[in-house]
């Protein structure tokens, strides 16, 4: 699973860029609450069938409640809120709170809302090494690794069996959505999903 991260800071992302996703074959995408015009585009996108939308850098109950409220079908934060964990519960949507250390994954996976850990910041720990070493001793936990994720740190961790990767500005670049370059984005997203699924192969082999 590749989520796509949004993260913005001085424009609305356009509903061009949720397309060239889609197109790319990337569904799972997070907008971050920061970036402008966030909830706008969570509700235009909440009833898609080409791609699930979620709300990321949830940090407290008000921004879980406006993501709800909003259509956001999952939450990714980048620590372990127990007031957006449990509005995730109430409402239903599933959550992937951001942990790093053993204990923090662990403590984060036993809410009920919660379908997999997001540990972050993983490329400034070790990357695919860390990984490994987390899930020997925790295999049964659901890690998506997020921060620093390129295109073979993609395949690393879908071989290493890990459930999905946050990949932020290595897929979705500023730049090229200011330009305008949907093509180019849509090929990225092809070559994240392509890298992921080679991962996957090596996994399951």
């Amino acid at each position: 699973m590749i989520i796509a991260i949004i993260r913005l800071r001085d424009m609305a992302p356009p509903d061009e860029l949720m397309e060239a996703m889609a197109e790319g074959g990337v569904d799972q995408i997070e907008v971050t609450l920061p970036t402008p015009g966030s909830l706008d585009l969570i509700r235009r996108w909440s009833g898609s069938e080409l791609i699930t939308v979620g709300a990321g850098t949830v940090r407290d109950r008000a921004g879980a409640e406006a993501a709800r409220d909003a259509g956001a079908r999952f939450f990714v934060t980048p620590t372990i809120d127990h007031d957006v964990l449990d509005v995730a519960e109430q409402a239903s949507i599933v959550a992937y709170p951001g942990a790093l250390s053993p204990t923090e994954i662990e403590t984060a996976y036993r809410h009920p809302a919660v379908a997999g850990v997001k540990v972050f910041p993983v490329g400034t720990v070790g990357g695919p090494s860390y990984i490994k070493a987390v899930k020997d001793p925790m295999p049964d936990v659901p890690l998506v690794p997020t921060g620093g994720v390129g295109v073979a740190e993609a395949e690393a961790y879908a071989a290493l069996g890990c459930l999905g990767v946050g990949v932020g500005s290595s897929l979705v670049s500023e730049d090229a959505v200011r330009a305008g370059d949907w093509a180019g984005l849509t090929q990225k997203a092809k070559a994240f999903v392509d890298s992921w699924a080679r991962g996957v192969a090596a996994f399951t082999r």
